[in-house]
């Protein structure tokens, strides 16, 4: 990504968005270039993944830059869908996956489906063992 990309994403919805929030708006072919040079470091985070021990919801688009695969497989690092449950829940996971229809990663914000799911998750109790 970078000046060009910039310049062709002001038609997209992530810059109708950021043009209604940005403190400098004109620094929008910064950020674009930077998460550019940020998307091309090789990272892996799933030692420190696996050492998350807090209740966790990760929320991804079916046609998402983040491939469903991939969320499963942070899901499985966080302890999610290892075994069932159980009839009454106890052996439910502190995880969840939650994957959202007709979703992508640049309308994702837009959707009601994301605060919808966020706030259940927020709104559950923590298990008392936490």
């Amino acid at each position: 990504m970078s000046t060009a990309a910039a310049e062709s994403m002001k038609k997209t919805p992530l810059y109708q968005s950021y043009s209604k929030i940005a403190p400098k708006i004109e620094d929008w072919a910064v950020l674009v270039t930077k998460t550019g040079q940020l998307l091309k470091n090789d990272y892996n985070w799933s030692n420190s993944i696996k050492a998350i021990k807090a209740p966790t919801l990760l929320i991804v688009g079916d046609a998402d830059a983040v491939r469903t695969a991939h969320a499963v497989e942070f899901f499985g690092l966080l302890g999610g869908g290892k075994k069932d449950a159980g009839w009454d829940g106890s052996e439910k996971s502190n995880a969840q996956l939650a994957i959202l229809p007709g979703v992508t990663h640049y309308d994702i914000f837009m959707m009601p489906a994301l605060s919808s799911t966020a706030t259940a998750f927020l709104d559950t109790p923590m298990p008392k063992n936490q």
